[in-house]
């Protein structure tokens, strides 16, 4: 543990600094040998997250950082303006609305937004939830290669969450053909007795998925009969998500030139 926190503390003597530093001066930051900081630096060098100019000598913030936040700060930045477009489904539906992005053989909730109703789905941010059994897990597992759907499917597996839960790999294909059909996808019961969720793609300029945004409410409520209703909102609140973010370009690629 005390390696890890010299480590941190040291990313974060450089970042305060705001331009590289020397070992010398590290050393003298952090009160620890050169030796000792010489050595953390390599171990973060070697991993991208310190980078060591050829010239000065100095190290900075490497290129794995700089993605970090890149990341980070694209999250943030998709919550935000999509925040609306959630605001707009829980008005029209009644219901709790969510986005969430693919996180590795997951998918993780970035937003949520509640009725005002007594009865509600809470869905905490930053919660994840397995891909074969949810909504917004299908929806990306239609989008991605089969080679992709199979090896995230090896490591899961089909593990039944309700007596609901599909766990043969042929049906599951056969959800997933009818997510790419539909142009939405359903968790009937599928994680939790009792509550039905409906998500809808937002898509990129080249078509891929790159976020959900759905609903979430008791079975009770979410009726099958009122699915085509509902699907419809989710659909064109999805569909108006997507459109501004691609006419919209993200703050960093503005002022580019090609």
């Amino acid at each position: 543990m005390q390696s890890v926190e010299r480590a941190l503390d040291l990313i974060n003597t450089i970042v305060d600094a705001g331009r590289p530093l020397g070992i010398a001066e590290l050393s003298q930051a952090m009160g620890l040998a050169p030796s000792t900081i010489h050595r953390i630096l390599q171990t973060l060098t070697a991993k991208g997250y310190i980078h060591q100019d050829a010239g000065s000598k100095r190290y900075d913030i490497g290129p794995e950082i700089v993605e970090i936040s890149r990341s980070l700060y694209l999250r943030y930045d998709l919550v935000r303006r999509v925040r609306p477009y959630l605001q707009e489904l829980v008005d029209l539906t009644g219901e709790t609305a969510h986005l969430a992005e693919l996180y590795g053989t997951s998918a993780m909730y970035l937003s949520q937004l509640e009725p005002l109703s007594m009865v509600r789905m809470f869905t905490t941010p930053g919660s994840v939830t397995p891909l074969y059994c949810s909504d917004v897990g299908k929806l990306f597992l239609a989008d991605l290669p089969p080679a992709r759907v199979e090896d995230i499917l090896r490591k899961t597996g089909l593990r039944p969450r309700t007596p609901h839960t599909i766990t043969d790999p042929g049906q599951l294909e056969e959800a997933l053909q009818r997510v790419r059909e539909q142009g939405y996808a359903e968790d009937d019961e599928e994680r939790e007795i009792g509550v039905r969720c409906l998500s809808a793609p937002i898509l990129n300029g080249a078509g891929k998925v790159i976020a959900a945004i759905g609903i979430a409410g008791p079975s009770g409520r979410v009726m099958k009969e009122r699915l085509p209703e509902l699907a419809g909102y989710v659909k064109g609140t999805a569909g108006r998500a997507a459109t501004e973010l691609i006419l919209q370009p993200q703050p960093e690629t503005q002022g580019q030139t090609s």
